[in-house]
């Protein structure tokens, strides 16, 4: 049969969804004329269409080879990778392509994006500055892109100001340009100059909502009569205004009605920035979840722990100090306490490690440990390198990552000497905190309280099998204990990291350095005893729990 009518019969019997007969065609093409571009590319479709993707990965791999321009081809195994989370591999890719054609400001620009994503963020930032000399079209997204790393991922707060102005100083109107210098500023505890920019931002574009809601979050609301409050009502209201656009408004108003003490309103908007939410958000599988963390436990057990020996530090004195548990358990507030002592950086959210499993484990926990052991030292340099860009001499890090949790038995195989901090809180109030934020497509438990209590639970049942592992390693920062006796809880958690007493940790909320959660007000604050206790005005959300 000649080539031609092989393929031709290997595509039929491959629409007819015959797939092992139109493999076998194949196979035998491809051992008769090895370049068969035609046959190639039946293989990459045989590969997507039987969900093998290491076949459509080898074949794309081959047909990029043989024509190493095409867009089309690097497309779809960039898309390919991008079902696998495999960033640094699509990085390779377009570093490949940019280099070819240099003058092509969108290749430039998606090389950028990619970079961002595998963690390369110096050469993103490069990239996306070659974007802008070439002017490539709606060039206020570099701005935006490049603020956003030097803020989030660099630690660049003033740099990222910077970038922002000369933006804003180009495209004056650009609302979202605005908009993220108020977040900027907002992160820094400059509230004034936030809630500015919030409202400039609002005021170029009445179709940012966002912009609106966020000037809630920095108000504080005395009386329901307030003309903001009356203004989002406005817009919860309109028929004009899609449902997805309401979200951040309802849970800005939940947030203003909770200030004037109307918990029954609040209630009320809460429930509908929840329900709105949880309709743009994949489903929470509490079983899944719960296999899951059974089997994290059941494969970093005692037996795992003592077989593996640890890599060593090579460019940090000492591993940072890690600061974990529920989200909204007082995690941020525990990070601002320590950064107030003299001999302590603050390191920040590091996505390293949810980052490394995303893209180079996605069967994590399983088939893990033998890479573990075989690349446990590019694995450690690798987070070295990442989080020394924080690094102050003669100081010791912080990684706060409340979700850091789940990966503690790599954290004390990579750094037997890691100190954990596991921050805890009332289970009532720290659901509601959680139920009371949009905290996106990562948490799809947090429009539930039933799944939040589930997610706390499994959350509680891993920390504790880590704690009979280790548990001279870890230490309770317990919120509602802090509050009731703030300098012998702060006292305790010193001794426990081998650092003297500062009178310092007791005014944390002087410290001024940037906060980027959700607590960035309350930490900016002396400690307060208002959010203990608080589900008692929120009975009817919680009351199956109580």
């Amino acid at each position: 049969m000649k080539s031609k009518s092989s393929v031709s019969y290997a595509l039929k019997l491959l629409n007819s969804n015959k797939l092992i007969e139109g493999r076998k065609v194949l196979d035998q093409i491809l051992l008769d004329t090895p370049t068969n571009i035609d046959a190639h590319q039946l293989m990459v479709k045989l590969g997507f269409i039987s969900k093998d993707f290491n076949l459509a990965e080898k074949y794309l791999t081959a047909l990029i080879e043989f024509q190493p321009m095409s867009e089309h081809y690097i497309k779809l195994l960039v898309d390919l990778y991008s079902h696998q989370n495999r960033w640094k591999d699509i990085s390779v890719l377009q570093l490949g392509l940019a280099r070819k054609q240099p003058e092509n400001a969108t290749i430039q620009f998606n090389c950028a994006y990619y970079l961002k994503l595998s963690g390369e963020f110096n050469n993103a930032i490069t990239f996306y500055k070659k974007a802008l000399e070439l002017g490539i079209d709606d060039d206020y997204e570099i701005y935006l892109n490049i603020a956003i790393i030097y803020s989030e991922h660099l630690s660049m707060p003033e740099r990222a100001i910077e970038i922002l102005t000369l933006g804003i100083n180009k495209y004056p109107d650009q609302d979202l340009l605005l908009y993220n210098l108020g977040n900027i500023y907002e992160q820094l505890g400059n509230k004034e100059q936030a809630k500015s920019m919030f409202k400039l931002s609002f005021s170029k574009n009445p179709k940012n909502y966002d912009a609106l809601a966020r000037q809630a979050d920095i108000y504080k609301f005395k009386t329901k009569d307030d003309d903001l409050i009356s203004k989002m009502e406005s817009v919860f209201k309109s028929s004009t205004v899609d449902a997805i656009d309401k979200i951040n408004i309802a849970y800005a108003l939940g947030k203003s009605y909770d200030d004037c003490t109307e918990y029954s309103l609040a209630s009320q908007y809460y429930q509908l920035a929840n329900e709105f939410d949880q309709k743009t958000l994949p489903l929470y599988d509490p079983v899944k979840y719960e296999q899951y963390i059974d089997n994290t436990i059941n494969v970093f057990n005692k037996n795992w722990f003592d077989s593996f020996e640890a890599p060593t530090l090579t460019s940090l004195s000492k591993p940072p100090i890690f600061i974990c548990g529920m989200f909204r358990s007082g995690s941020t507030l525990c990070e601002q306490i320590l950064a107030a002592h003299s001999h302590i950086s603050n390191g920040g959210e590091q996505e390293f490690f949810h980052r490394s499993m995303s893209c180079n484990y996605p069967n994590y926990p399983f088939n893990t440990s033998d890479h573990f052991s075989e690349n446990k030292k590019q694995l450690l340099k690798a987070y070295e390198d990442e989080i020394k860009k924080h690094h102050k001499t003669g100081v010791q890090l912080t990684d706060k990552r409340p979700d850091n949790f789940l990966y503690l038995g790599l954290i004390k195989a990579l750094m037997p000497n890691a100190k954990i901090i596991w921050t805890q809180r009332n289970m009532l109030d720290n659901c509601l905190s959680v139920y009371f934020l949009r905290l996106g497509k990562s948490m799809p438990y947090s429009t539930k309280i039933e799944n939040i209590v589930h997610f706390y639970k499994q959350q509680e049942k891993l920390m504790n099998h880590w704690n009979s592992l280790f548990s001279d390693d870890i230490h309770q920062f317990i919120y509602d204990e802090l509050i009731n006796s703030p300098e012998e809880h702060i006292r305790g958690m010193l001794n426990f990291l081998d650092l003297p007493w500062q009178n310092e940790c007791l005014h944390f909320h002087e410290v001024k350095n940037q906060v980027k959660t959700a607590s960035v007000w309350q930490v900016r604050q002396p400690l307060y005893k208002s959010s203990s206790q608080r589900w008692k005005n929120y009975e009817t959300i919680i009351e199956k729990f109580i």
